[in-house]
């Protein structure tokens, strides 16, 4: 992996290389005070260095020399080691060997400069870290940064020979475009999509599919009662990691057989969550026919039980109508390649005028921007020029139909959340590396031009 220089206020990073061997390195690495919380160190010699920072330089991984301007002195090394380009994350460690140096601030500008190349321009979306707990000094310097605890694991550091807890830590990117999407859970729950051939996800493998959505940073999931179990296997995933709760977005069925309250603390029951980040009408319709139950959602809010309600929505038409009640702080509604800004456009300025928050779903539509042109489905038979179109504009931008897809949802101002669905985790893991590829303003030109005439081709509820 290329390593590129870096410089800071006071510092500059070099990729670490044989040319750092010296007498005074070595040193470092034998001094019991400089590796007393590290995993290595002591007994080293000139040709054990050496082999290191040889082995070091084969490895796939990013590692600086932390060098003082100006006099360019040597006090330390910093790395991100290993480095997962599929999950975007990496494992970070520090030493400044130069005692002389302790004490000035240097590990922490070294780091924050580290950590903003990362993420700002690798992309990475976690940078996680192992510190032992009796580390004070660098568990406040981590927390500083912005680190979070994510669990004390026992017996497995060394501490001045004896075996110690350690902590594990975790930073998200905060302005990753991961911390927008959110997973939909529909095909953890039932068989769905038109390019699902795997069927529904296994519990095994959805628990696994959650597990790495929250290590990657994605925070809110979107269920509803009407996807099978659904519910029950977030709850089993938040039984499994009780220090690892997602915000949950779900819906109510279009028919309530049952008042609200004795709903939502059923779902709370089997998500094992003690608050819904919103509570959405699963349709129009359904708000419609529910208009008068708006005491019983106040007071659901009032008691803490539901954040925001919402309503989940169609057409144009509905949106319109659903703007003006200052009750609906979240309105979701289809937006995509197909269903783009010539249709929506104007509309989610005025949603946003409003002060609501916008979520947009089918941002894959399904999975039918994926399937053959020649595929002899209907829709695909229906929307082929169309299909082309897309395929074209892929191959001229070099970019998959997925990176397009999320990327200019994504790029949208008037929309705060995209949710997206997954059939696997090696789809999921492929989404995650797609959602941090620029789209061109020129591509964006060209799939807003774009129109779909007949829009109930881009309802997967009418498709036969």
């Amino acid at each position: 992996m290329k390593v590129n220089t870096l410089k800071s206020e006071r510092l500059v990073l070099c990729p670490v290389t044989s040319e750092h061997l010296s007498e005074r390195y070595v040193n470092w690495m034998n001094d019991p005070s400089v590796f007393k919380y590290l995993e290595s160190g002591g007994n080293y010699s000139i040709e054990k260095l050496k082999d290191y920072l040889e082995e070091q330089e084969k490895k796939n991984i990013l590692f600086w020399a932390i060098h003082l301007k100006g006099s360019h002195i040597h006090i330390g090394n910093i790395k991100i080691d290993p480095v997962d380009e599929i999950q975007k994350s990496g494992e970070y460690g520090i030493m400044i060997g130069d005692k002389n140096e302790w004490g000035r601030g240097y590990a922490k500008e070294a780091s924050l400069r580290v950590i903003k190349y990362c993420f700002q321009e690798l992309g990475l979306t976690k940078i996680s870290l192992g510190v032992i707990e009796k580390n004070i000094g660098a568990l406040e310097l981590y927390k500083k940064m912005g680190f979070k605890i994510e669990q004390p694991i026992g017996n497995v550091g060394v501490h001045q020979g004896e075996t110690c807890n350690s902590v594990r830590m975790i930073l998200v990117n905060k302005n990753s475009n991961l911390k927008k999407i959110i997973l939909g859970t529909v095909q953890m729950g039932l068989p769905y999509g038109i390019s699902n051939n795997l069927g529904k996800i296994s519990l095994e493998n959805s628990i696994e599919i959650l597990e790495h959505a929250f290590e990657s940073g994605i925070e809110i999931l979107d269920s509803a009662e009407a996807y099978g179990d659904a519910h029950h296997v977030i709850g089993a995933f938040h039984e499994k990691h009780p220090t690892k709760n997602f915000k949950i977005i779900t819906k109510l069925p279009h028919q309530l057989d049952v008042n609200i309250a004795e709903k939502v603390n059923a779902y709370l029951d089997d998500l094992k969550i003690d608050q819904l980040h919103a509570l959405l009408f699963h349709s129009f319709s359904s708000y419609k026919e529910n208009i008068n139950n708006f005491d019983v959602l106040r007071k659901l809010k009032s008691d803490k039980k539901i954040i925001y309600l919402g309503v989940s929505v169609y057409t144009n038409e509905e949106i319109e109508e659903v703007i003006l009640n200052d009750e609906i702080d979240i309105i979701q509604l289809p937006y995509n390649l197909f269903d783009n800004n010539s249709l929506r456009g104007e509309i989610l300025k005025r949603a946003k005028a409003k002060g609501k928050i916008i979520h947009t779903r089918s941002a894959l539509l399904q999975g039918l921007f994926f399937k053959e042109i020649n595929d002899q489905k209907e829709i695909v038979k229906k929307l082929k020029k169309e299909l082309i179109l897309l395929s074209d504009i892929s191959k001229t931008d070099n970019a998959s139909i997925s990176e397009l897809a999320l990327s200019y949802c994504l790029k949208q101002k008037s929309i705060d959340n995209v949710l997206i669905g997954v059939d696997s985790i090696n789809q999921f893991k492929a989404n995650i590396k797609s959602v941090n590829y620029k789209i061109k303003p020129e591509t964006v030109d060209k799939i807003n031009a774009i129109k779909i005439k007949n829009i109930d081709l881009l309802n997967p509820s009418l498709w036969r």
